[in-house]
């Protein structure tokens, strides 16, 4: 029994350096040896999943920091692309809101409209209209779809794209409209001066002689010395007197037209002068060859004569 007690142990001596000194020595049993090293072994393995998991704990630490500055930089690119959206939508209203003022004050419909310029005017009057609106509701589409696989930053970017195809085509049909609105006011649209109308444009007798000629405008028969007004606003380019037209005045008004005004008795304008529709250009008389006093009133268009009857709306 001893010798196998003996055998399961462990003993360690403890020799001096000095012979006087007597050695000494530890019997150390086999399972405490055991425990010790299992002890060991534990303590190292618990080490180990402790560092791993500082590792890992570290490494999803440095993750969760990365994305929050991803998050960080998404929500600043969403905060700047609502911000963009806004701004486009603003200006589309606005541009949209100018369309209608100047088509709503020229009362235009799509019948006064020429060379498809009323397809241009009219598709973008109305954000809300189903047939005119159509970019709108893809928008609603857009900001709808919650559920869309691309995320929100997917879908901000679909309608700021969508928005900058609109605005282009809002700015158009301004443009369109200004352009239009610029040649309507262009237009000759009122009477010259109060009086009847005495002769009208085209073929017509020689009113001081035999034979026929085509009369380039209308004559209007009123007081001597009455006002002679522009009927558009417009640039004086000639004051004077020139050959059976008498004293006359001419108005370029932009656009191709111009209007004659002839056999004045005086002037009330200059040469090179702006002159605003309704303003007095001059005054009712008989000068040049004329049976008697009245106005001859001509309308240009691109330098030939067209019916002032069609320019001449109101009185």
């Amino acid at each position: 029994m001893e010798s196998q007690k003996t055998k399961r142990c462990f003993t360690v001596m403890i020799v001096p350096h000095n012979t006087e000194e007597s050695t000494f020595s530890l019997r150390i049993p086999l399972f405490v040896v055991q425990i010790a090293v299992a002890t060991l072994v534990l303590g190292l393995v618990g080490v180990t999943a402790l560092g791993y998991a500082y590792l890992k704990a570290s490494s999803e630490a440095r993750d969760a920091d990365s994305l929050r500055q991803i998050n960080r930089a998404q929500q600043e690119e969403i905060n700047a692309l609502a911000i963009e959206t806004e701004r486009m939508m603003e200006q589309i209203e606005l541009i949209d809101e100018l369309v209608e003022q100047v088509t709503d004050k020229l009362d235009l419909e799509p019948e006064d409209l020429t060379n498809g310029v009323e397809n241009q005017v009219f598709s973008g009057l109305s954000l809300n209209a189903p047939d005119k609106g159509h970019e709108v509701y893809e928008l609603d589409r857009l900001y709808g779809s919650r559920s869309s696989s691309e995320g929100v930053l997917g879908r901000a970017s679909d309608n700021i794209n969508l928005l900058q195809s609109i605005v282009p085509e809002r700015s158009e049909t301004l443009d369109t409209v200004g352009e239009f609105a610029l040649e309507a006011d262009a237009k000759p649209s009122i009477w010259p001066c109060r009086g009847r109308m005495i002769s009208g444009f085209g073929m017509r007798a020689i009113p001081y002689g035999s034979g026929y000629q085509f009369h380039n405008g209308v004559d209007i028969i009123g007081s001597h010395s009455s006002a002679i007004w522009a009927t558009a606003p417009g640039k004086v380019v000639f004051t004077g007197y020139r050959g059976s037209y008498g004293n006359m005045v001419i108005v370029d008004h932009g656009h191709g037209y111009e209007t004659y005004y002839a056999h004045l008795t005086g002037f009330a304008v200059n040469s090179g002068q702006l002159v605003e529709r309704d303003q007095v250009v001059g005054y009712m008389g008989a000068s040049g060859r004329t049976t008697g006093t009245h106005l001859h009133y001509e309308v240009r268009f691109n330098g030939s004569p067209v019916n002032p009857i069609n320019y001449m709306k109101k009185q």
